[in-house]
């Protein structure tokens, strides 16, 4: 017997809306970047829904140089229902020795629950 719709569809895991900026401080900058998760596993026990994101950010320099892991961390959440999506933010402090120019942030994150990955980026300038 077959029954449409009652299989378990997967979801895409995803990132989304990705955004960043930096602000000039007397020693350097201080980089805001964050980007959203969705379609990520999230087990269920006692009516409480849990995820697990780990993440970590790569900064590419107007040169093309890869600042390789500037920020990682894991985001264990858990809620009453069902996660629609989770932010992921990462607040960086770019000393002196970073130049002006435009940079790249680039966000590899991983669902722990099911080993997906994905990613995303944003542009941002440092300036005077």
């Amino acid at each position: 017997l077959y029954l449409p719709g009652c299989s378990k569809k997967e979801e895409k895991f995803e990132l989304f809306s990705p955004e960043s900026f930096a602000y000039s401080m007397e020693d350097g900058w201080e980089l805001n970047a964050a980007v959203r998760a969705k379609g990520f596993e999230q087990k269920e026990n006692d009516n409480k829904f849990s995820a697990r994101l780990s993440y970590y950010t790569n900064l590419q320099t107007p040169d093309g140089k890869l600042v390789n892991k500037i920020s990682f961390g894991i985001i264990d959440k858990t809620e009453n229902e069902k996660i629609s999506e989770i932010p992921i933010e990462s607040q960086i402090k770019l000393d002196s020795t970073y130049q002006t120019g435009k940079y790249k942030i680039i966000f590899y994150v991983t669902d722990e629950l099911t080993r997906r990955r994905a990613v995303s980026w944003s542009y941002f300038e440092l300036s005077k």
